[in-house]
């Protein structure tokens, strides 16, 4: 008795592929939209993107003390439910001062960055890359720690800037993803 398999051909793969083609196409679509709104109104989607994220707090609190109450939890049921309290509160602050929230999160954020890129920095300079010391690691460590001073010290024009390269990174991604769209959808032809 032989088993025979279904296993598919290359043909029936490349047909499945294709015919997902769409897929792509939607989202690199959707990606330039949203980056053109991103560079029309940096501001407002700044702004929207910080009320989103006090929305998502309240629910994901909301979500947590749930979870915390009926015990379906793998940590402590009372650490879930005071932690579901407090992410409600600082959601219900964040949508209700979003600016303030913003510019809490903005400067908490790039003082982060910063510190990292001084210390990735300093450590170009005394140690170079992969620890041996070169020239180009010198100059590229001073670079960085440059860099991260200006981070450091200029919080809020740093996060201003990142609307921006997410505004281009849409840009980019969604035509790289409708030119993947229609490679995919050549695929049943070829």
């Amino acid at each position: 008795m032989t088993l025979q398999t279904n296993t598919p051909t290359e043909e029936t793969l490349k047909e499945a592929v294709a015919s997902l083609w769409w897929m792509p196409l939607v989202r690199g679509i959707l990606l330039i939209i949203f980056g053109i709104i991103m560079f029309s109104s940096p501001g407002s989607t700044l702004l929207s993107l910080i009320w989103f994220m006090g929305i998502y707090w309240i629910v994901d609190g909301i979500f947590s003390i749930i979870e915390g109450l009926r015990g379906h939890t793998e940590k402590s049921r009372t650490w879930t439910i005071v932690g579901g309290i407090f992410g409600i509160l600082a959601g219900i602050f964040i949508v209700g001062n979003p600016v303030i929230a913003g510019m809490i999160g903005s400067g908490f954020l790039a003082t982060l960055l910063g510190i990292a890129t001084i210390a990735n920095g300093t450590v170009m300079i005394f140690a170079g890359r992969n620890g041996h010391w070169t020239w180009w690691g010198l100059v590229m460590g001073i670079l960085y720690v440059i860099f991260g001073i200006f981070i450091f010290s200029h919080p809020l024009l740093t996060m201003s800037s990142l609307v921006w390269i997410f505004a281009l990174w849409a840009l980019i991604s969604g035509v790289l993803a409708i030119v993947l769209a229609f490679k995919m959808r050549g695929l049943a032809k070829a």
